[in-house]
């Protein structure tokens, strides 16, 4: 990549400040794909500029190791819903926790691959069943909190499964029932 290409790429003039704008601009990434949910149509646009920066990078000869431990976690395959919300949630914390730490924008692009890959193997667990004729919202995650919570008091009355879940919908909280089919239509939003 060329001296000019990378200062167009940018938005700068001066070689000297080429460095910082490219660390600012994947800071700004980072917060930016942290506030919003994963999405495969929302990430695209951003996967294609990271996939950018990171020829910049290369051409600079900045995050020249690799900086991004392996991301690894539990896949926890069961129907008792509580404990697949839990195993999620600490793997969706691990995921944070590693994207935050990662500097360099192939790895970023690599830990987003592994965010998504990781979302549809806990998302398909949860049943598409007749929740609530409501439809969810994608672009925005519900509160964790209130769905925990939700899950436990559910666990606490015996209500364990994703059909015992179903049978006392009546019981439910909607906002529970609707974050729970959001997660059982989420796939569709991850896959290529």
């Amino acid at each position: 990549m060329t001296q000019e290409e990378i200062l167009a790429l940018l938005h700068v003039e001066n070689p000297d400040e080429v460095e910082e704008a490219l660390e600012l601009e994947i800071f700004e990434l980072k917060k930016s794909i942290l506030a919003k949910p994963l999405l495969r149509l929302t990430l695209k646009s951003k996967l294609i500029r990271l996939n950018q920066l990171s020829l910049v990078a290369d051409s600079i000869s900045l995050f020249q190791t690799r900086d991004n431990p392996e991301f690894n976690y539990d896949l926890v395959e069961t129907d008792e819903v509580l404990v697949l919300w839990q195993a999620y949630m600490m793997a969706k914390s691990h995921w944070k926790m590693i994207f935050t730490q990662t500097q360099s924008p192939q790895g970023l692009s690599e830990i987003l691959e592994e965010g998504l890959k990781m979302d549809i193997a806990f998302s398909t667990q949860f049943k598409t069943l007749d929740w609530t004729d409501e439809e969810p919202v994608f672009g925005v995650e519900p509160d964790p909190m209130l769905i925990q919570n939700g899950l436990k008091e559910a666990s606490q009355k015996g209500w364990i499964t994703f059909g015992d879940l179903e049978k006392n919908k009546s019981e439910l909280k909607k906002d529970l029932l609707l974050a729970i089919k959001r997660l059982s239509l989420l796939p569709k939003y991850l896959k290529p």
